[in-house]
């Protein structure tokens, strides 16, 4: 019987056709990750408008900053509180728009998807509304009796929890449609022996459906770490980082070095750090998918 595996001859000849798929995928990634690993050995003099070779300097100079620290801070509570709601909230959804027993699922399941088809931008500026001292919610909170409502985006002990409000309200459609679809492929005579048997709705979830999803969830959560350490619209649109770097982010701090403050070098410094984040939440998905 003729192998059905592609022979080495037959890859050698599709070589030529992926090389300009490589080329551009080399362009848009490889170089600029190089630019950024060069550029962490540099700084650049305002004065002097030169690119002055620094070695380690900052690197030394990222541990030993307090604003890259609160930057840090905020960003492993930004990213823990939005992944673990939108875990529990669209699991909650997807449950339901996975039963049978639920009247209009399609129109629901239509309905779930559409925060995820707006952009991060207008998402954003929608919340902000939202959040404004004269917005929807505090007139909501007037008409309840709160005579003095918080101001969301100004005080610093809501500032960041505003953000992560909105990207979680963002961030459960994917989540949703991701377990809905993992759901669905779990058979469905399993859970009705399961039944049968005696179990109860907590052990049909913690020993049969959370088990056959549980690569699905590996992936979801992954995915929405990453995304979500590494979101800077939310927060640079609803308070930019403030107020006094209440909520300022890891993006977000890279972006002001780099752009704002002409600290280019520190700028690319605080972005490796970042890569070394998300690259240890792969190296742990890779290592529990091939467990």
């Amino acid at each position: 019987m003729r192998s059905t595996q592609p022979s080495f001859e037959e890859e050698r000849k599709a070589l030529p056709f992926l090389i300009p798929a490589l080329l551009v995928l080399c362009l848009i990634s490889l170089y600029p990750l190089i630019q950024g690993i060069s550029r962490m050995f540099y700084t650049y003099q305002a004065l002097t408008q030169k690119t002055v070779f620094v070695g380690l300097q900052n690197v030394k100079l990222l541990f030993s900053d307090h604003l890259f620290l609160r930057a840090f801070t905020n960003s492993l509570v930004w990213t823990g509180v939005s992944v673990i709601m939108q875990f529990i909230l669209s699991y909650w959804l997807a449950t339901m728009l996975n039963s049978r027993f639920l009247r209009l699922r399609r129109m629901f399941r239509g309905i779930t998807i559409i925060p995820w088809a707006l952009p991060p931008v207008v998402i954003a500026l929608m919340w902000r509304y939202i959040f404004l001292g004269n917005g929807p919610l505090n007139m909501f909170l007037h008409s309840l009796g709160v005579a003095h409502p918080p101001n969301w985006l100004t005080e610093p002990r809501l500032a960041l929890w505003t953000c992560i409000i909105a990207n979680i309200w963002m961030g459960i459609p994917f989540v949703t449609v991701m377990l809905l679809a993992g759901l669905q492929t779990i058979d469905k005579n399993l859970l009705d022996a399961a039944a049968i048997d005696g179990a109860n709705y907590l052990q049909m979830q913690y020993r049969i459906i959370i088990p056959s999803v549980k690569k699905v969830i590996l992936i979801i959560l992954t995915l929405e770490t990453i995304w979500t350490f590494n979101m800077f619209d939310i927060v640079f649109v609803l308070t930019k980082g403030g107020p006094g770097n209440a909520s300022l982010t890891l993006p977000l701090y890279a972006y002001e070095n780099a752009f704002m403050y002409y600290q280019p070098g520190y700028g690319a410094t605080i972005g490796m750090f970042i890569l070394l984040c998300l690259l240890t939440v792969v190296v742990l998905y890779i290592r529990e998918v091939l467990r």
